[in-house]
């Protein structure tokens, strides 16, 4: 198929982009999580709720003839109307899923039915098994390639099957596409499978094959960016999200049934409000409504999301033209496959200096069949020995760059156990060593837990692709820069300018070398002489330091005034220089004669808070909750004064500056004795500045500049310290400072922050992939600590500069 002329294809695109400039500089690639919503169709939608009243569908006509409107467009949709399919409103996929197998009959008189899952399932078809269990039904999975072939060793020609109420039912669930990967699961097969092809797998499974099959379709990640014709194939029962396809609105869903297999669905026990003709209160008697969707459709609809369904279809069909098949969704599919094409084979390609492959993929296909593959790419990076590269690590580089993916296993444990070539006891050794869906474990035993996936839509292009094989090469492979020409099949493909072209250039001129080294650091026990060479607050959690040139005060919560104050946006999210690194440029002073807080910005006039409100001001302030790394805090506003002067050093609206109670009792999660103020994981952290010279000594990125004192800033540590080796406080359990003694509590877990100079809120790689180099890609520098108390007695919680510290190994 050729592209039209670029004249056609650029304006087209610069119709789309212009919808997404609340993106900003962001590059989106997980269209598989959510799709983005165009500017435009929440404009619509605001314009239609604003000019229209809509009220309950229970006690408004004009708001039922809208939903019914609404249902049908949905159906049109699906190429399916009415007399073929009922459209049942939920919550989402998930609610749709869980619906039909708590209705499913799966036992027909004597004989017991079966819940059949492919192993290759979403999360939430495996939990469907608990609820089949309950109802006797046996369970059984079936590999991705048991499946494959049993449906390809299909050899007679389909006949019509028919169905016996005295037969047991088999409730078959498998995804149009898999959200892992994007393989497209056949669905031209369906009408087999319910003539049994599948029972010569359940028969090995001991299990009563001659049964009525019914199939359960999970079409969440097939319907964001493919044509769902239910007129061809026609599943028993399909399930989606509207947020998958649309961006907006979410907690909106939808399960069509089959009118002919409505039927089995006749074990619904739960009723609620607008489902029965009639309830009694003092006598178990109700009648549910004759009407399949008013049977299912407990209490009021999310009547206001559903009415915005309306715009979402206009605006796809406003933005999107029909150039391949004329259909929509069939020319988003064909842009979307390209350009996942182009990403998988560019990272094919992908080699570091010495030959090795810097990418292992994580694919089902290899991008020749449209039919078979959607606008996803899994896959994990490679170091130049060979060793994986964490998803963690990639993780924070790409929020570095302000490109988003998605990494871990996608709720997909079947495919990445399969693909990642993983057993059912090594799952369980990697849980038992700590390692749990969602969390930041990407290696164990140096295998890695997860992978990168990265996924399309409509509104992304060629440019996206390069931006992201960019930063790959820029912070994981060295290699030469070069042009990439590609023949652009995209219906609406944007050309690199010449910024973008030097950008990318720039990034891949960068000299880099890379030295692994497997680090075996020694403790020296006979350490003497060690100094506490520097103190550092930071009163506001996520801004400058306040470096201390004496002396200060240990609290019952850390250092005094340390982290007590945090910035939120006007949805009451703490901010952090992950979202903007001007942050680190906000400069707090601490005056104890005075009694206040001084913030400084460059460029403005400094504002000051009082240290100690008085009660009768306190009672004036509103208390406010907000979170920190998932505790719910309680705090105070500090004012309007305080609140404009951050949003304008900022540059963003609404913020808020709130101080911690000093009643809130946060706790230390590795240690519920210890009190936390607002930092993230524990009362202190050490740095070693003879560690922090081993680093940059191993830096050998040529644009990274940094002095040992800019340097040492970025840990952002509250307790400095200069020893004669490096590494050695890695080994340390206790340490004692002067009269007060500490306990080690681990190593501190690095994020892309460590990229941000503090002094100019400029973003580097640098450190982040030095320290993943040379810790395997573990993440970690500097010590974590609590106070335990003065020694001896000793009534004196304060540390000064020059005390001596004594490190414990025991």
């Amino acid at each position: 198929m050729s592209a039209l002329s670029n004249v056609l294809d650029n304006k087209r695109m610069q119709i789309i982009r212009n919808e997404f400039t609340h993106l900003g500089d962001k590059c989106y690639l997980e269209n598989a999580g959510t799709a983005l919503y165009p500017q435009i169709q929440l404009k619509k939608i605001n314009e239609d709720l604003l000019n229209n009243v809509y009220l309950n569908p229970h006690s408004d006509k004009y708001t039922r003839d809208c939903i019914e409107q609404i249902r049908n467009r949905v159906l049109k949709h699906f190429n399916t109307n009415s007399s073929a399919y009922t459209l049942i409103f939920t919550s989402g996929t998930t609610q749709s899923l869980k619906l039909v197998v708590e209705s499913f009959k799966f036992q027909s008189e004597d004989v017991n039915g079966s819940f059949m899952y492919l192993r290759d399932n979403h999360t939430s078809v495996l939990g469907l098994r608990e609820i089949a269990k309950e109802k006797n039904a046996h369970v059984i999975h079936i590999t991705h390639n048991d499946f494959l072939n049993s449906l390809q060793s299909i050899q007679s020609k389909p006949r019509n099957y028919e169905r016996d109420s005295k037969k047991g039912n088999i409730l078959l669930a498998y995804p149009a596409q898999t959200n892992f990967n994007g393989f497209k699961y056949p669905l031209n097969y369906i009408r087999d499978i319910k003539n049994g092809c599948l029972g010569s797998y359940l028969k090995k499974q001991l299990c009563e094959v001659d049964c009525n099959w019914y199939i359960l379709l999970d079409a969440a990640a097939f319907v964001a960016s493919n044509k769902l014709d239910l007129s061809v194939t026609q599943p028993d029962f399909v399930c989606l999200s509207f947020y998958k396809i649309f961006g907006f609105p979410t907690g909106l869903g939808a399960l069509l049934v089959k009118n002919d297999s409505a039927d089995v669905l006749s074990e619904k026990k739960y009723f609620g409000g607008g489902t029965v003709d009639i309830v009694l209160s003092s006598e178990d008697f109700h009648v549910k409504r004759s009407s399949l969707h008013e049977r299912f459709e407990d209490g009021t609809l999310p009547f206001l999301s559903i009415i915005a369904l309306k715009h979402c279809f206009d605006t796809m069909a406003l933005l999107i033209p029909k150039l391949v098949n004329n259909n929509i969704m069939d020319t988003i599919s064909f842009h979307t496959f390209h350009l996942a094409k182009d990403l998988y084979e560019q990272l094919i390609d992908l080699k570091h200096l010495n030959g090795n492959r810097a990418a292992v993929l994580y694919m089902d296909s290899d991008f020749t069949n449209i039919k078979k593959q959607g606008a996803i790419v899994a896959f994990n990076l490679l170091r130049e020995n060979g060793s994986y590269i964490g998803y963690a690590e990639f993780q924070h580089m790409a929020d570095l760059f302000n490109i988003s993916v998605r990494t871990g296993c996608f709720c997909n444990s079947g495919s990445c156990q399969r693909h990642l070539n993983v057993t059912n006891k090594e799952m369980k050794s990697m849980h038992k060593a700590g390692h749990k869906c969602g969390d930041e474990m990407d290696l164990v035993n140096n295998k890695p837990t997860g992978a990168i996936r990265v996924s399309f839509g409509y509104y992304n292009t060629f440019n996206d692709v390069d931006r992201l094989i960019a930063m790959i090469t820029r912070c994981f492979v060295k290699r030469q820069y070069h042009q990439r020409k590609r023949f652009t099949v995209s219906f609406y493909e944007k050309q690199i300018d010449t910024n973008e072209t030097d950008f990318i250039k720039e990034i891949y001129s960068v000299n880099e070398s890379y030295v692994t080294n497997n680090i075996d650091p020694t403790t020296d026990s006979t350490e003497s002489n060690i100094k506490l060479t520097e103190l550092a607050i930071f009163p506001v959690k996520s801004c400058g330091a306040f470096k201390i040139k004496t002396g200060w005060m240990i609290g019952t919560k850390g250092f005094e005034y340390d982290r007590e104050w945090m910035i939120v946006k006007d949805n009451g999210v703490c901010l952090t220089q992950k979202q903007n690194s001007r942050m680190c440029m906000i400069q707090p002073i601490i005056d104890l004669n005075k009694k206040c807080l001084t913030l400084t910005f460059k460029g403005m006039p400094s504002i000051s808070i009082p240290l100690d409100p008085p009660n009768t001001k306190l009672q004036e302030m509103s208390l406010c909750q907000s979170k920190v790394c998932t505790d719910v805090v309680r705090g105070y506003d500090c004012g309007d004064l305080v609140a404009d002067w951050i949003s304008n050093a900022l540059e963003i609206s609404y913020l808020r500056l709130i101080r911690q109670c000093s009643d809130d009792k946060r706790i230390q999660k590795k240690n519920s004795e210890k009190m936390l103020s607002l930092s993230n994981q524990a009362q202190f952290l050490l740095i070693n500045k003879a560690t922090v010279r081993w680093l940059k000594d191993k830096i050998k990125d040529p644009t990274f500049t940094d002095d040992i004192d800019t340097l040492v800033d970025r840990f952002r540590g509250n307790i400095i310290i200069d020893t004669n080796k490096e590494l050695i406080e890695r080994d340390w359990l206790k340490i004692i400072i002067g009269k007060n003694e500490f306990k080690v509590e681990g190593q501190c877990n690095r994020c892309q922050m460590v990229c941000i100079n503090q002094n100019t809120g400029q973003k580097t790689v640098e450190p982040l992939r030095t320290i993943a180099e040379e810790f395997g890609g573990k993440l970690r520098f500097g010590i974590y600590l609590s106070y335990i108390g003065p020694i001896n007695g000793m009534k004196d919680r304060s540390l000064k500069i020059n005390l001596p510290i004594k490190p414990l190994l025991s």
